[in-house]
């Protein structure tokens, strides 16, 4: 069974990685044609206009966790009566909650863009029309989700990756059109986003209806079932809230304090990291649905076993684009933009610092979700996070940098992964030095001894195409090859030796 899981595993990564890769290149030179034909100043607005909408984003996270984990769960247990009515009630509530944040967001969002966001008078016009299409590509995506978390509970991952990479086609096409805008072409962008938006959402539900008949709509409600999702929900709303609020006052505070360059840069560099780990959510996305349905079926061992192995795998992955990324990252910048704010580097090295302690993470986030009990874990991690805002806010107002204020943001977000790991001692038994030892120090040594060596040949080559290539070369040879000997324990490298295209290599 183990090894079937791992087979799967590998299987649905496989198709999720050829969607990353191209979905990564379009996205890439997306970014760059977007600003230079936008400039930083209305990019900057674009992202701070959107960032009104997305702030109400950690609603539908919260009901696309619930909806993820309850058809995983039922999916595990193999009670398809049940499997129906969590996806029915999962889409009734994704529709209430799209209309709902419809009418909150145009009465009190408009409100707030006209007269809370520092926007030039002569972009207030534009940056409300965006904001309309935001609105309106935001509700869209809310509907979308169940939907999409059908197709990943089933682990359909090879149509999941085909659509992903039409929908980056038609956004390549969506830039080729922006080129030749016949009107202001921040409108015609938001305008434009919002129709792919539609066409994508009627893609994925008729692909549902369609091919799972044993998870099809039908009409039917359950205020208990409701009860559920809101309950579940709610409890899953506190890291979201945090998440979600922190950023966008992050990014508030950027462009009202820091200005629209300084605003500009966080985006670039939040597209980087997002492009980093387009690459890691495909391995979480294979391996969330055999962690939740393991616990569900009464699988401890695989259970326990997968948590170890993935959390080790889905930091290496990470770290193998990271580091190239960071001892390369003015060249890269350079290559990609041309032009960039010169503060966008030092921002870039540093939420990659947060997004790797992210990556040994998450699935121990994912089997706190598997068991249902998330009241203490949602409070703990909230209450650690949302201290970033007040303390970003006195550190910018006192004159320091905005790298300083991403700095507080990546250390509590290791706070969060500290208290995450005791929590967990009590919540499903974790052994928590078995965890240190297994995980985190393999995870560090390997780090410690890739890194170093990969800066000074980038140093010493300098920031080029050679320094790049050389550089890339050694971090990602050194990390290998640290992965396999000491990185995996022998349990582990056995079972990498039975897929194919590994034990290929290895002869």
């Amino acid at each position: 069974m183990v090894e079937s899981n791992a087979q799967r595993v590998a299987k649905n990564t496989g198709y999720l990685f050829i969607r990353t890769f191209l979905v990564l290149l379009v996205t890439l030179y997306t970014s760059r044609v977007i600003l230079q034909n936008l400039g930083f100043d209305d990019f900057g607005l674009y992202n701070v206009v959107g960032s009104v909408v997305i702030f109400f984003g950690f609603l539908q996270t919260a009901l696309n966790n619930a909806t993820y984990r309850y058809l995983a769960f039922e999916l595990g247990t193999g009670n398809g009566e049940k499997l129906r009515q969590v996806y029915a009630m999962a889409v009734n509530s994704h529709i209430l909650l799209a209309l709902s944040l419809f009418i909150i967001l145009e009465i009190g969002g408009v409100w707030f863009v006209n007269n809370k966001l520092n926007v030039a008078p002569d972009r207030l016009d534009a940056a409300n029309w965006l904001f309309q299409f935001s609105l309106l590509t935001f509700c869209f995506n809310i509907v979308r989700t169940p939907f999409n978390s059908n197709i990943i509970a089933h682990e359909h991952m090879n149509f999941y990756a085909f659509v992903s990479i039409i929908e980056v086609v038609l956004r390549l096409g969506v830039v080729f059109l922006l080129v030749w805008s016949p009107i202001d072409k921040l409108i015609f962008y938001g305008a434009l986003l919002a129709i792919l938006s539609l066409v994508m959402l009627i893609t994925y539900g008729i692909y549902c209806h369609i091919v799972f008949k044993d998870c099809r709509y039908m009409k039917y409600w359950d205020s208990g079932l409701m009860r559920k999702f809101l309950g579940y929900s709610g409890w899953s709303l506190s890291v979201n809230v945090a998440d979600t609020t922190t950023y966008q006052c992050m990014s508030i505070f950027f462009f009202n304090i820091l200005g629209a360059v300084a605003n500009a840069a966080l985006s670039i560099a939040n597209q980087v990291i997002s492009a980093l780990n387009q690459f890691l959510n495909t391995f979480t996305q294979a391996f969330n649905p055999q962690i939740i349905k393991n616990y569900a079926a009464g699988r401890y061992d695989a259970f326990m076993r997968m948590i170890f192995t993935t959390s080790k795998i889905s930091y290496y992955l990470l770290l193998l684009l990271a580091i190239p990324v960071v001892v390369n990252i003015r060249f890269i910048l350079q290559l990609w933009l041309g032009e960039y704010p010169e503060m966008t580097p030092y921002y870039v090295e540093i939420i990659i610092i947060y997004s790797l302690i992210d990556a040994f993470q998450a699935p121990l986030w994912i089997s706190v979700h598997a068991t249902g009990n998330i009241k203490v874990h949602q409070l703990l991690m909230a209450s650690i996070k949302i201290l970033a805002i007040p303390a970003m806010y006195v550190v910018l107002n006192i004159g320091c940098s905005g790298t300083v204020a991403l700095a507080i943001w990546a250390s509590l977000n290791l706070c969060c992964a500290i208290v995450r790991t005791i929590y967990l001692k009590y919540l499903i038994h974790l052994d928590v030095m078995s965890f240190l030892r297994k995980v985190v120090v393999r995870i560090v040594v390997v780090t410690i001894i890739a890194f170093p060596l990969s800066f000074l040949i980038s140093s010493w080559l300098g920031q080029n195409w050679i320094g790049f290539l050389c550089s890339s070369l050694t971090s990602t040879m050194l990390i290998l090859i640290m992965v396999y000997i000491f990185g995996l324990d022998h349990q582990e490298r056995e079972l990498l030796k039975t897929m194919p295209i590994i034990r290929k290599f290895l002869k």
